[in-house]
């Protein structure tokens, strides 16, 4: 087994053999025996468990036994009681998700502050098993059916080649103590239910199941990393970079289908879930525009010929104060500031992203802020106020981009709309004597 073991390592690319592994160790014996073949094969280790304090004295014996286990390979040993109960209380979670994220938060601290490459976990060829009929009894798709993989990110399962009974083979050939969880003996969860009658009717009514349904997950895997790549090229022609965000024309979602599902792995990535998808596929099919819909850290608007997918700002209570008007300031945006002698052969670029102004009836400090309900300039050009709500409909600035807009005030009075439009007001006149240039400078 120990060779089998080297080899799924290797295949899998799961470690080298000089980086430093921290091994999650419960007592049982799929850890145990991980740990065993880790040290055997010479891996540097350190071995890491959690008291979820749910058992009693079991627990607090499951704590000294992964302690006497460390001492017996000479490793190093990290232990950390978990208050799992009041977590699960606080959080409003299972017992189960709350230790589960307890034990994977104080993983990743461990990692970080000793230095470890790769945290070690012990699951098996029966837990990959058990995993597809969850997953597949819960709605997943092809991401959850696929099981578990060898590698995410830092976590590894060197012993995912192996059967429970394997496992327990090579204990006792060993020798190797271990605990036994009872509650892994009960039905009160849907794993130990698919575990203790579902698999072993399939097994019992289809002889050798196992072995097919194993197959049938490393063929899984390998679809969905082909189909994960095929994705990723059609995601990086969709979506265009756009200022600080991405945009895709709607025109190339017209041959793709079915379109819920599409919209669902473009966008699953940023958070979005299949219920977010649906119900843009709803309103793409209507003729509205300008909804808006959102995940935890981005903004996506169904504007008329693209979506667009942006980061969730909070700027709109960040007001940036400007004392000089010369140089550069390198705020949320980046202005640059000019002042000249005014001339009649003066030189005026047209551009939207440069200004000028009456240097003269300007009052420092200068003010940046975001744009707010109600705000009222007066439109170069234009001899009367307008709000700056009607002005965006008239230059057809979206909901989205109204988000990403900032203004320059002078006193408690708006001298640009950066980027579109400056104040009538604070024109340049023939008696004007100094000129105030600002640019606004876009991140390359």
């Amino acid at each position: 087994m120990l060779e089998a073991f080297r080899k799924y390592i290797v295949q899998h690319r799961l470690c080298r053999p000089d980086e430093k592994l921290l091994v999650a160790v419960s007592g049982g014996v799929d850890s145990v025996v991980m740990l065993d073949l880790l040290h055997r094969a010479g891996y540097r280790l350190a071995v890491a468990h959690c008291n979820f304090q749910l058992r009693g004295d079991a627990s607090e014996g499951d704590e000294a036994f992964v302690r006497q286990l460390a001492e017996k390979y000479g490793v190093p040993v990290f232990v950390k009681k978990c208050p799992t109960e009041a977590f699960a209380k606080k959080e409003k979670l299972s017992i189960e998700m709350s230790a589960r994220q307890l034990r994977y938060d104080w993983f990743a601290t461990l990692m970080a502050e000793n230095g470890f490459q790769k945290l070690a976990v012990g699951h098996n060829k029966d837990d990959d098993a058990e995993t597809f009929f969850i997953k597949l009894l819960r709605g997943s798709g092809l991401d959850g059916l696929k099981g578990i993989q060898p590698r995410r990110g830092n976590i590894i399962r060197p012993l995912l080649f192996a059967s429970r009974t394997e496992i327990m083979a090579y204990a006792e050939k060993q020798g190797l103590d271990f605990r036994e969880d009872a509650s892994n003996a009960s039905d009160d969860y849907l794993r130990n239910r698919i575990r203790h009658h579902l698999l072993p009717f399939y097994e019992k009514q289809f002889p050798g199941a196992k072995n097919a349904l194993s197959e049938s997950l490393q063929k899984l895997k390998e679809t969905e990393t082909i189909f994960r790549q095929l994705l990723d090229e059609k995601k990086h022609q969709l979506w265009q970079p756009s200022g600080k965000g991405f945009r895709l024309d709607k025109k190339s979602l017209a041959s793709l289908e079915p379109k819920a599902g599409w919209l669902w792995y473009l966008l699953e990535s940023v958070g979005f879930n299949r219920s977010t998808a649906e119900d843009l596929v709803q309103a793409l099919g209507s003729e509205q525009s300008g909804q808006l819909f959102y995940s935890e850290n981005y903004v996506l608007l169904n504007d008329r010929d693209y979506l667009v997918l942006k980061e969730k700002r909070s700027y709109e209570n960040e007001i940036c104060r400007i004392n000089r008007l010369e140089g550069t300031f390198s705020g949320p945006v980046k202005l640059h500031f000019e002042v000249a002698e005014s001339h009649p052969g003066f030189a005026f670029a047209k551009d939207k992203n440069t200004a000028y102004f009456d240097a003269g009836r300007l009052n420092l400090p200068l003010v940046l802020r975001r744009w707010q309900k109600g705000d009222r300039f007066f439109p170069f050009g234009m001899k009367g106020s307008k709000l700056l709500s009607d002005f965006f409909i008239d230059e057809k600035v979206d909901r989205l981009q109204r988000k990403n807009v900032w203004l320059l005030l002078s006193g408690n009075e708006i001298i640009w709309v950066v980027g579109y439009r400056a104040s009538h007001r604070f024109r340049v006149t023939e008696k004007t004597k100094r000129i105030l240039k600002i640019t606004l400078q876009h991140e390359k």
